[in-house]
Order: structure tokens, then sequence, then C-alpha cells
């Protein structure tokens, strides 16, 4: 797989992700949290593909010696995967203090 269709599939991969955690943000705060955490449950999935195709297919690929031609679609997409990576930290954590305040 070419390097740039690489890099679209996490960005892809990654922003449908970042939508579901935003959702879940959004049903915790209504005070939905079994729906929040489906929310949740559903951008997992989607991560740990886009994370799958950044080691299959970059840094595996680099690590057994072929050179790939780095760009600013790759460097984006890297950055897109790693702050999702962030959201979903960050959204737990938020959904979880939603939680407590609403007791």
């Amino acid at each position: 797989m070419n390097t740039e269709k690489v890099a679209f599939d996490i960005i892809s991969l990654a922003g449908d992700a970042k939508a579901e955690l935003q959702k879940a943000l959004k049903l915790a705060r209504e005070g939905k949290f079994e729906q929040a955490q489906e929310q949740v449950e559903k951008a997992t999935p989607q991560l740990q593909k886009a994370h799958q195709l950044q080691t299959q297919e970059l840094l595996t690929r680099e690590a057994n010696g072929e050179k790939l031609q780095f760009n600013v679609l790759i460097s984006h997409a890297q950055d897109y995967l790693m702050t999702t990576y962030i959201l979903k930290d960050v959204a737990v954590e938020i959904i979880n203090l939603y939680q407590l305040i609403k007791k």
C-alpha cells in the first residue's frame, strides 16, 4: 500500500473515532452515561485499526529497511491519530467526572 493511501486511511479512521468520542462527551454532559460509554467503545476499534496501519504499513516497513517517502500527509496522519488517542483518554476521564458530579 502506498504511503499516501495509508495516511488517508489513518486520517479517516482517526476522524471517525474522534466524532464518536465527541458524541460520547455530549451524551455524558446530558447524563446519558451508558450511551456515552457505547460511543467510546465504537471509537476503540477504529483507533486500533488506524494504529495497526501505522505499525504495519509504516513503522514495520521502515524498520525492515524500506525507505518511505516522508511527507506532510503522513505527519498529519500521525498527529491526528495521536491527538485522537489523547482525546479518548481525556473523554473517559471527563465521563467519569460527569458521573461523579451527577451522583
